[in-house]
């Protein structure tokens, strides 16, 4: 006999359990969104010493190709 109302609460159990999933759908995992690009920031060159440095002289790209070659100095 109790044998039988374990057998009858496990199924009851079941039942209920697959009967909970059955109104969800699957994920479509050929409906894939695509990232935006990854982009670099604009100061991006800048390093830690460089942060007394005025920043339009930063961003200038002769002022960097001067110091580069050059050096610091210029």
């Amino acid at each position: 006999m109790k044998n039988k109302l374990v057998l009858v609460t496990f199924m009851t159990a079941l039942v209920a359990m697959i009967s909970g999933c059955s109104g969800k759908q699957a994920p479509d995992e050929f409906l894939v969104l695509k990232n935006a690009p990854l982009t670099l920031p604009p100061e991006y060159h800048l390093s830690p010493g460089d942060a007394n440095e005025d920043l339009i002289d930063v961003n200038d790209p002769q002022a960097i190709a001067k110091r580069a070659l050059f050096g610091e100095g210029q």
